[in-house]
């Protein structure tokens, strides 16, 4: 690419012997892109790499005009410099197009033409003026217009042009002002999202999320500088869906945190509750338990000075404090929480809220083994998402529905349910849960005989996780794993990893989530009973001293063997009883006459189903079928289940 060879030509003037690598490319990419691909800007840039590294220049460009200062020996002439070339640009606009220019620099990412209206016009600017002003810096390149394939054109700033214009709205004394009425559309624009986000057309309200997430992300910026903490949490919280459902919960937990912390009595209580609930919620989710213990304990504070005063934020705490108590594994106590929050949804007459209370707190029933009252919250809350309209909350609910199915072992109604689940969440690209979901839908196949799906499924489900860097998700998609090998005919390897999912993720595998619970059990005491005690033990001490990354590389080991015991059991379903008593007499070193005596047939006879058995299996050596048989177990117990 141009360049990136103008940035190695102009870096080589300074030290001849600098070349792009495998190591520094990518680097030198990101300078190139983030200088919007400026000539000028670039030769300034390559003229530091006598006193910094490519990574330092990457790391220092959040302020272009201060890295890019003048380098005699790079450029001449009057625009040597990046602020000089910009300052000459500058002087050639009107009043009014500086004023713009300036202006339009509060947006991260570009904006529309109603944006710009909204926050840049006034004060020398009338609203009607806007647009001609944007249409004259067009055609300046100083902005840049983004018209096919919209159904809204957006007008966005070259990185560094921006920054420009920064530094001269600083000058003006315009820059809170204009920073705050950024804020204020932000915050409407988030507002009026969310209630969207519960809508049928949730994706469309999604995608206009991220078009708008820099600006977003820089409203919270200002909040926080400016201390306008309760506009920043009110945006947080109509983000919260987008967050979760987009997995950006991380990034989401970190601006609740900050904000979080500036909060003071000035915020209304109801707007704390609702975010310490989706603050806990976040943190669980990402396995940041300090951060649970911090935000439940802080929610259960607020609860206690709101006292009965505030039943809308009383609410809410019980939300978090019902979470929490389940993290804690108290199931009692989280669903007396949820109890107390039903009470209170069904006082306020919000339909969805109580569907979506009702779906979620069905999984508190499941851990207690209410089954029946899980059931009658389904039942009553699931009719009512789907007139809703909310694909996200169907899905989270049909992926209850069908863990309650798994509880009980109807798995053909389990399998319905996750299926409709996935469906829904691979629509909204919804990583993080439909990760869950597939591992969920894996545990059903694997009950349904379907080992060869369950597999698949179960490698989805981690790689998706792995993607995420999303720990607790991995360190839960072992158990998919141990299921595949205790069924695979290898219990001290589906012992290794039951431990090892066991010391790592704790309450969050073992007993967090009831069908999770079930299959934990299950399949441990199905191994142990195919182990002896001392192995057992062994396979047991071996996975609690696993790491993550040792149990997540067992994983291919299991995934490798479980293939090949399918491929043995297809082959073994191939022969016909008589054609398998040959194999394991070939496999017990017997010749064709000891095997014709034994089997009380003719010795031509056992000729044709040594014949037989080689074509069914691809065999053209009596010794592959030795080997074969004593890999199927027809001889001896199968000893490959050895742990690494």
């Amino acid at each position: 690419f141009e360049a990136v060879g103008l940035f190695v030509e102009r870096a080589q003037l300074v030290i001849p012997a600098f070349a792009l690598t495998v190591d520094n490319a990518q680097t030198v990419v990101t300078i190139c892109r983030r200088l919007d691909g400026l000539p000028l800007a670039i030769e300034l840039a390559a003229a530091r790499v006598n006193v910094l590294t490519v990574d330092q220049i990457a790391a220092r460009l959040d302020n272009h005009f201060a890295l890019l200062s003048p380098a005699d020996h790079i450029t001449d002439g009057p625009h040597r410099t990046l602020q000089a070339a910009f300052d000459w640009s500058y002087e050639l606009l009107t009043r009014q197009e500086r004023l713009m220019l300036q202006r339009l620099s509060v947006f991260a990412g570009g904006c529309t033409l109603g944006q710009a209206e909204t926050v840049c016009a006034g004060n020398g600017i009338a609203q009607e003026q806007v647009l001609d002003l944007l249409a004259s810096l067009v055609n300046k390149s100083l902005v840049t217009a983004r018209t096919l394939r919209r159904s809204e054109a957006r007008y966005t700033l070259l990185e560094t042009v921006r920054q420009f214009g920064q530094e001269k709205l600083q000058t003006t004394g315009e820059w809170s002002r204009r920073r705050h009425l950024h804020l204020h559309y932000f915050l409407q624009l988030t507002t009026e999202i969310e209630s969207g986000l519960w809508e049928e057309d949730q994706q469309l309200w999604l995608n206009r999320l991220e078009d708008e997430y820099d600006n977003i992300r820089t409203a919270l910026s200002w909040s926080l500088e400016s201390g306008e903490i309760e506009k920043g949490l009110r945006i947080a919280n109509a983000l919260y869906q987008f967050w979760t459902i987009r997995d950006y919960a991380e990034e989401g937990l970190n601006w609740l945190a900050q904000l979080l912390a500036q909060t003071d009595e000035k915020v209304p209580a109801v707007v704390q509750a609702i975010a310490l609930d989706y603050a806990l919620n976040m943190a669980a989710f990402r396995g940041n338990y300090p951060a649970v213990e911090r935000y439940g304990q802080e929610s259960a504070a607020l609860a206690e000075s709101i006292g009965s005063q505030d039943e809308e934020a009383l609410m809410w705490t019980f939300a978090a404090q019902g979470y929490y108590a389940r993290l804690k594994g108290d199931h009692e106590a989280a669903f007396d929480f949820a109890r107390r929050e039903l009470e209170l949804i069904r006082k306020f007459k919000d339909p969805f809220q109580l569907a979506m209370s009702l779906t979620i707190y069905s999984f508190g029933a499941m851990s207690l083994g209410k089954y029946d009252e899980a059931h009658a919250m389904l039942d009553e809350g699931l009719p009512l998402l789907r007139r809703a309209g909310n694909p996200y909350r169907l899905a989270m609910a049909l992926n209850f529905s069908g863990d309650l199915a798994r509880c009980e072992r109807s798995y053909r109604e389990a399998q319905t349910a996750y299926e409709e689940s996935v469906a829904l969440l691979r629509e909204l690209d919804a990583v993080r849960d439909l990760a869950s979901a597939l591992h969920n839908l894996g545990h059903t196949c694997l009950h349904l005989g379907d080992v060869e799906r369950a597999t698949a499924l179960f490698e989805e489900s981690m790689a998706l996780h792995q993607e995420q860097g999303n720990r607790p998700g991995m360190t839960e998609c072992l158990l998919g794993f141990a299921a595949l090998a205790v069924v695979s005919g290898l219990p001290a390897v589906g012992t290794c990893l039951l431990a090892a999912a066991a010391a790592i993720g704790g309450r969050h595998v073992t007993s967090e989530w009831a069908a999770t619970s079930m299959e934990y059990e299950y399949y441990l005491d199905r191994a142990r009973a195919k182990l002896s005690e001392a192995a057992f033990a062994s396979a047991r001490a071996t996975g609690q001293r696993f790491s993550l990354e040792q149990a997540q590389a067992l994983t291919k080991d299991v995934v490798r063997k479980t293939a090949a015991a399918q491929q043995t059991r297809r082959q073994l379903n191939q022969l016909t009883p008589r054609e398998r008593e040959v194999a394991t007499l070939i496999a017990k070193a017997k010749s064709n006459d000891e095997i014709a005596a034994e089997l009380v047939i003719s010795k031509r006879t056992v000729e044709t189903y040594i014949t037989r058995i080689r074509s069914k299996l691809g065999f053209n050596q009596r010794a592959q079928i030795v080997r074969w048989a004593i890999g199927a177990g027809l001889v001896r117990e199968n000893d490959h289940d050895a742990v690494p």
